[in-house]
């Protein structure tokens, strides 16, 4: 790959768009005559994309130190090119190059100088992320970099993938996406930047200083967050406690790299995928449904109420929770869960899927256990509601020791439960 940096009267041209996929681009392109450029991976070639009579139209821009070139035509710059070409048609290969609208970036196409790095804060699934700031507001951002091993087109492909669902989507209980960065390398994702860190690490941290209420507000929010996005026909696929992240208190949905705006997704099986958290049925048909998320959903519960915190079914491997869970094994309530959602996760868990509830009956459900834990609260905006202190007073502590006691024998008991019913 060309480590050349993108010229700035390049990177300054409102039609210029960088790496943007052909997808993303051919849906911006409406009328015809509407025209922008981008570049390949390789930033020293760039496209005239545009839209034609017989349809969309990709031409090669050959980019040299003080020219570009076009078929026949040369200019100095890409920008004096393009502005011969609206005064003065060139043809190749029979066809009339007609350009009259320039497609300007949109709202969620940003630049480098747009965002600040700051400090690494940790990695994803294809880039490592770190805090930052956007310049225009001075907010605190957290930017996912796509990691130069990645940055080819698989790589790219699944970023944008990312890119395209968190764009539709605005709600309190789901990560506020500010947009993308395809004008030079690195290609970047700007996410809001959520202070708590995930839901998985602060139950690790807190253990049993972490209430039990605080534990229901907080499977309440992440259910707000699904029944969000389910009405908006998205599947989110990866729901689990280390994809949840805390913002000043509120919990809301992240890392939607495997999420699909689709109301059934067919899986490659032979790929690695979150076996403990998986429904099922779906390694009978590949297919996961709002259904399987609500699966997943119950297993998370299991998460937000286990102390110490724990992954699911830890003692055993992969291959023995796939064949435990498809012949009925379920996970039992942990000790700290209050008996009301111990139920609403066995609902969620049901071997029939079509019994399982939908988010918005369990975002219902849970509401209700919510408002029973905490009557002066109103949930009229219920995902902002202020959150429950998590920090025990001198007296809670002691009485956290007695809890802790009794938790502790009835872990045991569930244990020995768990071995005989194993056989």
């Amino acid at each position: 790959m060309s480590k050349e940096k993108v010229p700035e009267e390049d990177l300054n041209l409102p039609y210029f768009h960088g790496a943007l996929m052909n997808q993303d681009a051919d849906q911006l392109l409406v009328n015809d005559g509407d025209f922008m450029v981008t570049m390949k991976l390789q930033i020293d070639i760039n496209k005239l994309v545009v839209r034609l009579k017989k349809g969309i139209r990709r031409y090669e821009i050959k980019r040299l130190p003080g020219s570009a070139k076009l078929g026949s035509r040369s200019k100095e710059t890409i920008d004096k090119l393009i502005n011969s070409l609206k005064t003065d048609v060139l043809e190749i290969k029979g066809e009339k190059i007609v350009l009259k609208r320039a497609i300007a970036k949109g709202k969620f196409q940003l630049m480098h100088k747009d965002v600040i790095f700051k400090k690494k804060i940790g990695a994803g699934a294809y880039g490592t992320v770190y805090r930052g700031r956007l310049v225009k507001t001075n907010e605190v951002i957290a930017v996912k970099k796509l990691d130069p091993e990645s940055a080819d087109e698989d790589g790219l492909a699944e970023m944008m993938k990312e890119a395209r669902v968190m764009q539709l989507y605005d709600h309190p209980n789901i990560v506020k996406f500010h947009g993308f960065i395809l004008d030079d390398l690195p290609y970047l994702l700007v996410l809001e930047f959520c202070n708590g860190g995930s839901v998985e690490d602060r139950l690790r941290d807190k253990g049993s200083r972490l209430t039990v209420p605080t534990r229901v507000h907080y499977t309440y929010m992440a259910a707000c967050g699904m029944d969000y996005l389910h009405k908006k026909g998205c599947i989110h696929r990866d729901i689990a406690s280390r994809n949840c992240l805390i913002h000043r208190g509120i919990v809301k949905m992240a890392d939607f790299g495997m999420c699909r705006a689709t109301t059934v997704y067919k899986m490659d099986m032979s790929k690695p995928c979150n076996v403990r958290w998986l429904a099922p049925e779906v390694w009978d048909n590949g297919e996961t449904r709002f259904n399987t998320d609500v699966y997943a959903f119950g297993i998370m519960m299991w998460e937000f109420f286990e102390i110490p915190y724990a992954t699911p079914y830890a003692e055993m491997k992969a291959g023995q929770v796939k064949r435990k869970t498809r012949t009925g094994y379920r996970l039992p309530p942990p000790a700290a869960m209050p008996k009301e959602v111990g139920d609403i996760m066995k609902e969620c868990c049901q071997p029939a899927a079509d019994k399982r509830p939908n988010a918005e009956k369990l975002k219902e459900m849970l509401e209700e256990v919510y408002k029973k834990q905490n009557p002066t609260e109103t949930t009229h905006n219920s995902s902002l509601a202020a959150p429950v202190s998590t920090e025990p007073t001198a007296k809670s502590n002691i009485a956290s020791k007695i809890d802790n006691g009794a938790l502790k024998k009835k872990a045991e008991k569930e244990k020995k439960k768990s071995r005989d019913s194993k056989g």
